[in-house]
């Protein structure tokens, strides 16, 4: 009799672990909130107390706590609707996050600039 080792099984079949999809996705979202808020954070630090250089860092802190809570609802809602067959993507909040970030990347090459 062959033994089938675990990374061998049939890729058609059901998997068993249905959560971890969402899991690895949430974290991945955190990451990307944790990387916003430093990046704001050194922002907010380069101005040296200037409150209209501060703007660029303190709308990327809001968006990165936005982006986290967001990213925990976000979690919970996918694991209730896992589903065989289902598409938990949404096309409008990915493109969202998409260019909320890169304008917080222009935003920062441009404070950078004008500060450096």
């Amino acid at each position: 009799m062959v033994r089938l080792r675990p990374w061998s099984r049939d890729r058609h079949s059901p998997h068993h672990d249905a959560g971890l999809q969402a899991e690895r996705t949430a974290m991945a979202w955190q990451r990307t909130a944790l990387g916003v808020g430093g990046v704001s954070a050194l922002l907010l630090h380069q101005t040296g107390g200037s409150l209209s250089a501060a703007w660029p860092g303190l709308t990327g802190l809001a968006l990165a706590t936005a982006l986290l809570a967001l990213s925990e609802w976000r979690y919970e809602r996918n694991v209730s609707r896992i589903d065989p067959g289902s598409d938990p993507l949404r096309a409008p909040l990915m493109l969202l996050l998409a260019l909320t970030v890169s304008s917080l990347a222009v935003l920062a090459i441009g404070l950078i600039v004008v500060t450096g």
